[in-house]
């Protein structure tokens, strides 16, 4: 359920609009950013700063307090990778002992087929995942345009979105928790926050 609904909010949030602006914009190239309809300008960012802060210090404290919620229940890496690609991978390639027999058997056709499959819905995934992304920055409208033209119409555009695929489509096909272990600095902290009672 707490994924449902946060993967809903995640891929319906590029299309709700408040007061005729976006729910929410991360307009990093016109320096605009729109959080619950409120219009934030680069002057106002001791504000964003300011709740970037309380943010983190609340992370921080739930985390000794209640262990590893958000890397559990609210991650994106965690959403996509345990809900939705992991999924996926199961239902066509089965749980783990089903795809370790799988990569040590032959090449056969029937491997070929699911090996094949998976990644085709895996990249598909990731375009759908890329272009909403790309929506939360730019703006559902500009999306919009951009996917209506020729690459050649907006090149920077179209070589953003092929960016933003192939990130989502490594790192959910490939690289997988590594990204938690090596990259994110959440799961780095995680050895000091946790407490025995955590």
């Amino acid at each position: 359920a707490v994924t449902t609904f946060l993967l809903a909010i995640f891929f319906a949030g590029p299309f709700i609009s408040l007061n005729g602006r976006p729910f929410m914009l991360f307009n990093i190239f016109e320096r605009k950013f729109i959080l619950f309809g409120q219009v934030f300008w680069p002057q106002d960012f001791f504000l964003l700063a300011l709740t970037l802060i309380t943010l983190f210090v609340f992370v921080i404290l739930f985390t000794v307090a209640f262990g590893r919620i958000w890397c559990g229940w609210a991650c994106p890496q965690t959403l996509f990778m345990e809900m939705v690609f992991r999924k996926i991978e199961y239902w066509i390639e089965g749980d783990a002992n089903e795809q370790r027999r799988i990569n040590n058997g032959p090449w056969n056709a029937k491997k070929i087929r699911r090996k094949v499959t998976k990644q085709i819905i895996f990249i598909l995934l990731s375009v759908l995942i890329a272009h909403i992304t790309m929506a939360y920055l730019i703006g559902i409208e500009e999306v919009k345009v951009l996917v209506s033209q020729p690459p050649s119409e907006n090149m920077a555009g179209f070589i953003g979105l092929i960016v933003f695929t192939g990130i989502f489509y490594g790192v959910f096909a490939y690289f997988r928790e590594q990204a938690c272990i090596a990259v994110c600095p959440y799961g780095r902290l995680q050895k000091i926050l946790l407490v025995k009672d955590s």
